[in-house]
C-alpha cells in the first residue's frame, strides 16, 4: 500500500473535512484561501486515489442505543482467514475488524443494545467457518471516542 503525497493544501482541507464534511466547496475555499475549482480538483482526487474513503459522520453508540461495546478476540484457522473475516466485516455491529500480531488472530471490535445481544453475537462470531476460539473483553467504559486520523506526527 502506498501512501500519497500529500501537500500542506490536503492535510489542511483533510483537518477541516475531518471537523465537518459538510463544508461546502465555497466555504473551504473561503477558508484555505484558494481557488473553489482547486478545492473540487482536490477532493476528487482524494476521493479518487482513496485517502478519502467515504464521507459520514460518527454517532455516539450509547445515544442511538448501543450501550455495550467490546472487542472479541479471534483465533482463526490460517487456510480460512480471508473467509472468516470477510463473514465478521458483514456483522452489522461490527465496527473495526483488525488482524493483529500475538495470541489472537484478529480483533473485532462491536457495539451492540446489549448484554444479550453481545453474547448472541459472540455466538455467531464463534459459528464462523473458520474461528478455532474466540474470548470477549467488554468495554466498562468510553474515555476516547475518536474517529479522526491526526495528520500532524
Amino acid at each position: 500500500m502506498v501512501s500519497l503525497n500529500l501537500d500542506d493544501l490536503d492535510i489542511r482541507l483533510l483537518q477541516l473535512l475531518q471537523v465537518n464534511s459538510r463544508f461546502s466547496f465555497a466555504e473551504l475555499s473561503r477558508e484555505l484561501d484558494v481557488a473553489e475549482a482547486t478545492v473540487r480538483f482536490r477532493v476528487r482526487r482524494l476521493v479518487s486515489e482513496g485517502v478519502i474513503a467515504k464521507f459520514t459522520i460518527p454517532l455516539d453508540p450509547n445515544k442511538v442505543g448501543r450501550r455495550v461495546s467490546g472487542a472479541i478476540l479471534l483465533k482463526l484457522d490460517p487456510a480460512r482467514l480471508d473467509e472468516a473475516c470477510k463473514a465478521l466485516i458483514a456483522f452489522a455491529e461490527t465496527m473495526y475488524l483488525f488482524q493483529s500480531t500475538g495470541e489472537y488472530d484478529v480483533v473485532s471490535v462491536v457495539v451492540a443494545r446489549d448484554l444479550e445481544h453481545l453474547n448472541d453475537l459472540v455466538k455467531r462470531a464463534k459459528a464462523v467457518v473458520g474461528v478455532k476460539d474466540a474470548r470477549v473483553s467488554i468495554a466498562t467504559q468510553f474515555l476516547k471516542f475518536d474517529p479522526f486520523v491526526s495528520l500532524n506526527l
